[in-house]
């Protein structure tokens, strides 16, 4: 009798455990898109800002050596609102020509880390000291500005579309606490020398500037959030034909870890079948597929959930229900809590026991796990997969193929090691 018992009390309570309670939710971005929402999966939405009140945000976090240093430096454009970056070789702010701008090198911010914006696109990647806008200094621990930089802002209110031309120089970055920079019209009229202080932000992502108005705008909440619902620029493919634009989606605070399991029977989905990454656009945007012209509400995903794990190593799970687009901007989904329970596979961010010689390396590396049969994959600064091998403990990888710069290996899974490419 008492073994009885205690069967179906474990029966009881694997119940409770993972029959955890399920809420529909829903947030609205607003007709056009005009907001960002800022989301806390356990209390739901923490804020909604304008989307548009900012054209160029500045990175708020300190350096974290060895492996979190651009992160300190990065300069994202708001590339969801109409705000586009041109990079130039010029080096004369007062004879600044913009003839053929349409021609020079558009960078973009990287949609898969916070850390690499826009102005940080263009830089030597196997130099630790180049953040594209500008080099660190040994002697005054600044990293000085070396680059002009043109930004163009379009604003549309309704049939109305205003566009604004400004020329940027970064100056420097103080000692990873104070941005000096300077921006002005075309023709040099207009000009500002503007500082932003990091530590007036502790604990945010980002300081925002709006170049119209000249202010600095406190746009995160202090609150913590989960993911931003939002518009950005990335590369996207509808109707076969891939382009770069600005789109809806979810981009993950930078403490989650999220994955995503497709292909299945969404009852069936498990979170032991989901691989967590620090991907901040694993939400991303094709949660979604766009009808066509005239067609009112976008097409969701079937067999498509989502997982995410906070910041404090609570679970939940995510499907988008419904989009109703540009009328109203407004989201549907379901979120259902997880059991803390429950095994996962996961990128760790701690190394595992990995050799890579040479390093730097040309044309090839060698890999040294001592494990038997495993994958590796490798990936780019912003966190592109470029190659997948499958090994055994030892394994020798052709890299001729990539270009100059720094890599991440990735071995069954465990962020484990970095190698140089020259």
């Amino acid at each position: 009798m008492k073994h009885l018992l205690l069967q179906l009390f474990t029966l009881l309570s694997i119940s409770l455990v993972y029959a955890q309670p399920q809420a529909n939710d829903s947030i609205s971005l607003g007709a056009g898109y005009t907001n960002d929402v800022f989301y806390s999966y356990e209390n739901g939405t923490v804020a909604n800002v304008p989307g548009n009140n900012w054209h160029i945000a500045f990175s708020a976090r300190p350096a974290a050596p060895p492996m979190d240093v651009m992160r300190s430096a990065a300069i994202l454009v708001n590339e969801g609102r109409g705000v586009a970056l041109y990079r130039s070789n010029q080096t004369q702010w007062a004879n600044f020509d913009t003839t053929n701008y349409l021609s020079w090198p558009n960078p973009h911010n990287s949609d898969t880390s916070w850390d690499v914006g826009a102005f940080n696109a263009i830089r030597v990647a196997s130099n630790p000291f180049d953040f594209g806008w500008g080099t660190y200094s040994m002697q005054t621990h600044d990293v000085q500005g070396n680059a002009i930089f043109l930004t163009r802002v379009i604003a549309r209110s309704g049939p109305v579309t205003d566009t604004s031309f400004y020329k940027i120089r970064i100056e420097k970055l103080a000692y990873d606490t104070q941005w000096v920079f300077t921006f002005s019209k075309l023709d040099g009229t207009d000009s500002n020398r503007v500082t932003i202080g990091k530590g007036n932000y502790t604990g945010k992502l980002f300081a925002y500037y709006n170049l119209k108005t000249k202010t600095v705008i406190d746009r995160e909440p202090s609150a913590p959030w989960d993911v931003l619902f939002t518009r950005y620029g990335t590369f996207t493919t509808q109707f076969a034909i891939t382009l770069f634009g600005a789109t809806t989606g979810v981009l993950n605070n930078p403490a989650i870890r999220s994955a995503k399991v497709f292909g299945k029977p969404e009852d069936s989905i498990s979170i032991n079948d989901a691989v967590f990454n620090p991907f901040i656009n694993t939400i991303g945007t094709d949660w979604k597929i766009n009808p066509g012209p005239g067609q009112p509400n976008f097409i969701m995903h079937d067999s498509t959930v989502y997982f995410v794990r906070l910041a404090n190593n609570k679970q939940y799970r995510m499907a988008f229900r419904s989009f109703e687009g540009n009328s109203t901007g407004k989201i549907t989904f379901y979120k259902a809590a997880e059991s803390p329970f429950t095994s996962l596979k996961e990128w760790s961010a701690k190394p595992a026991v990995v050799n890579v010689y040479p390093n730097p390396a040309k044309d090839f590396i060698n890999v040294q796990t001592g494990i038997g049969n495993h994958v590796v994959n490798i990936y780019d600064l912003t966190g592109r997969l470029r190659l997948t091998v499958s090994g055994s403990e030892n394994v020798t990888i052709d890299i001729s193929s990539l270009q100059n710069g720094i890599y991440f290996i990735q071995v069954d899974g465990n962020k484990s090691a970095r190698f140089i490419v020259e």
